[in-house]
């Protein structure tokens, strides 16, 4: 139009703009069988080496395990004035006394079983599976639990070394009413092979409500915004650590003050470790209903 009106200013013809015809874009070559085959093989590596490099980290985290362990033996003396300072101050908290719990729950045969048979096979094989879904279904949150976990662990048994605390299952013979319950049924796994490997003096924090935790928290961030079904599976897996928490009373294995120390350190990983880009704590978050704002 600007150069119509310059053309007949000047009694010039305007310029047409001639059109340049688009340039034809190559379709991508199909890829070859060995061409696939490479790919499918170089992805098959790469799945190994990220397993392996996982069960590395797993192994360090037991060898350090293992390390704690060893560092711990010998702290009889210590464990049990520390359990004993634990109690006193649980009691200056008004805290449920565990002795008490314990004494109603197992006056049923069957409730005590399934305590101990939750406390011995639940705890590793419902964390492991839970792992294992995460690494082949949502890699993006696993990175995220995985560090958690680590973190807390890592913590835990710097505490374990440190802090040695005997159980209450261990102060029955020091004037506290506590039953090992594992031991009389048969089924603790802290005798025969499993006395050489855990640590007896590690009650605080409790890994086991840790880790029950950290299940919930993950499987939550993975759910809570998907179908129905799985909306009240992020729900009711909460169940997990509300149980764990009952079992690891009944059973004599922990004091309250284990389990809240268990979750002060995750709130503390939780901070450290950074979220997923598709941020699970984001979808925490959207599940809290927002505050309300007053108007003026």
């Amino acid at each position: 139009m600007i150069s119509r009106l310059k053309a007949r200013a000047s009694k010039q013809p305007a310029l047409s703009v001639t059109a340049v015809p688009a340039a034809k874009v190559a379709e991508p070559k199909p890829l070859t069988a060995e061409e696939i085959a490479a790919a499918k093989r170089a992805k098959r590596i790469g799945y190994a080496r990220d397993a392996f490099r996982e069960l590395l980290l797993v192994a360090a985290l037991f060898l350090v395990y293992k390390f704690g362990r060893g560092l711990a033996s010998g702290e009889t003396s210590t464990a049990v004035n520390n359990a004993k300072e634990i109690l006193t101050l649980q009691n200056t908290l008004r805290l449920p006394d565990e002795s008490v719990v314990q004494e109603w729950w197992i006056q049923s045969a069957w409730l005590r079983g399934f305590a101990n048979q939750y406390y011995a096979w639940v705890h590793f094989p419902v964390t492991v599976a839970f792992l294992i879904w995460l690494w082949v279904r949502h890699r993006d949150h696993y990175k995220w639990i995985r560090n958690l976990l680590a973190i807390m662990t890592g913590v835990a048994l710097v505490i374990h070394i440190l802090v040695p605390l005997a159980p209450p299952r261990l102060m029955n013979e020091y004037g506290y009413k506590f039953v090992d319950t594992g031991m009389a049924d048969g089924t603790s796994p802290y005798s025969g092979a499993g006395a050489k490997i855990a640590n007896q003096y590690a009650a605080m924090p409790s890994l086991h409500f840790g880790w029950a935790i950290v299940v919930a928290i993950g499987v939550m961030a993975v759910w809570c915004n998907r179908d129905p079904l799985r909306r009240a599976g992020s729900k009711i897996i909460w169940l997990h650590p509300a149980i764990t928490l009952l079992v690891i009373v009944v059973t004599a294995n922990h004091y309250w003050l284990d389990a809240f120390v268990a979750t002060l350190l995750l709130a503390v990983a939780m901070v450290i470790v950074p979220f997923p880009d598709r941020s699970p704590h984001a979808k925490l978050v959207r599940i809290i209903p927002a505050p309300r704002v007053p108007v003026r």
